[in-house]
């Protein structure tokens, strides 16, 4: 059996700038899904017992599913086997969290099939390659898509990206934070192509609060870097705001990062897609109280430096880049 362990991911600042070629922050988290990967019969067969599928499966030779959400959630899985040539074997998808709310889900399910299937037929990847191969299967299947999640993924750590590039792997930083989500009443697809309709509408408008993102990225990085976690916190602040006026939170959202300014949270905002889901802020004493008053699911968050891990085979995985 191969197993490939793959930590999910918060984006601290820049979500939806980073569409529109800003640049961006994200972090990989100790949450970590898992892909395993054992010897078959006839054909493919994927399953997760966890994935908010409840067992269901889908046979790849037989051309059959338990339902149509299966095909659609297991979309990435199968495009990785298209790409590498199928052999028969049995797929096993294991997530700690909810699918579509901010945290990586599908850039996780794609690196770390890439990452176990690979191995499983007898290549040893890189990094690089892995994230490169992942990437492009998320383009394959979503017609578009950037490369924060899936190299942030792989390698790990908090990645600055910029130019729709990994420009740099911030190491060493616990920045404190405390990750939750909520409920969401929108697709980050659907709330990409309504940021995408008011550019369009409002080029001059829009194109200057994406430019406000862009700077305020740049001073982010700066403050990581200084270890100046009252500016971080500011900027996380108004980084929400400018997403506020962007569309793309809600109002629950928007109520619980109210409260944390009200009560003294030094930093909080949205993470992720929008319309619910993934909620980050910096560590208080009243943080946590926070989360569960809203009754966010919080999620292991400190940072992760390892990025994807292959384990069950002699052949070591090349992780030079």
């Amino acid at each position: 059996m191969i197993l490939a362990e793959v930590p999910l991911k918060v984006t601290l600042f820049g979500e939806h700038a980073v569409v529109f070629n800003r640049p961006a922050i994200a972090m990989a988290i100790t949450e970590r899904l898992r892909v395993r990967i054992s010897e078959g019969s006839e054909s493919v067969v994927i399953h997760s017992p966890n994935l908010m599928l409840r067992g269901l499966r889908v046979d790849l030779k037989a051309g059959k599913a338990d339902a149509e959400q299966v095909l659609n959630a297991f979309s990435y899985v199968v495009e990785v086997i298209r790409y590498f040539g199928e052999r028969p074997c049995v797929i096993e998808v294991e997530s700690p969290v909810d699918p579509s709310v901010g945290l990586g889900t599908s850039a996780a399910v794609t690196v770390g099939t890439v990452a176990a299937y690979s191995r499983f037929i007898g290549e040893s990847l890189s990094l690089e390659r892995i994230a490169k191969i992942a990437h492009e299967v998320e383009l394959r299947v979503q017609g578009a898509a950037s490369k924060m999640d899936t190299y942030t993924e792989t390698f790990g750590g908090l990645v600055f990206f910029e130019g729709g590039e990994m420009v740099k792997r911030i190491q060493g930083v616990d920045l404190g934070i405390v990750a939750g989500y909520l409920p969401r009443n929108s697709t980050t697809k659907d709330l990409v192509g309504k940021v995408r309709g008011i550019f369009e509408r409002r080029r001059g408008i829009v194109g200057m609060i994406m430019d406000s993102i862009g700077e305020l990225v740049r001073e982010a990085r700066q403050c990581i870097e200084e270890g100046d976690l009252r500016g971080v916190g500011e900027l996380m602040y108004i980084n929400h705001g400018l997403l506020n006026a962007l569309g793309v939170t809600s109002p629950e959202v928007d109520e619980m990062v109210s409260r944390a300014k009200r009560i003294g949270v030094p930093g909080c905002k949205m993470s992720g897609g929008g319309g619910g889901g993934t909620v980050i802020c910096l560590k208080s004493p009243w943080t946590e109280s926070l989360f569960d008053l809203h009754g966010a699911r919080r999620v292991n968050s400190t940072p992760d430096y390892r990025g994807v891990v292959v384990k069950g085979d002699s052949a070591a995985t090349d992780r030079s880049g």
